[in-house]
């Protein structure tokens, strides 16, 4: 789950054109954290993600949705 949730941040980033030091400070969280979760090497608590969310503009649940979805494509796949 933790590669999904990172892919999914990654995108939402991307799409705001938001630099991880940007979204960082938006969501007041190291910068260097949101890199970890980004590359997959971290798991957010539940706080840095809804921070993080916030910090996005979109809601905790709806990243976890795309994030469920990423994750059922890469089973079948297996």
């Amino acid at each position: 789950m933790a590669k999904a949730f990172a892919a999914v941040l990654r995108n939402h980033r991307k799409k705001k054109n938001f630099t991880q030091e940007f979204l960082a400070e938006k969501s007041d969280i190291a910068s260097k954290m949101v890199s970890l979760i980004e590359r997959g090497e971290r798991n957010p608590s539940l706080n840095v993600a809804d921070s993080i969310a916030q910090g996005l503009g979109v809601s905790l649940s709806e990243m976890i949705q795309e994030a469920e979805i990423i994750r059922k494509k890469s089973k079948t796949k297996a």
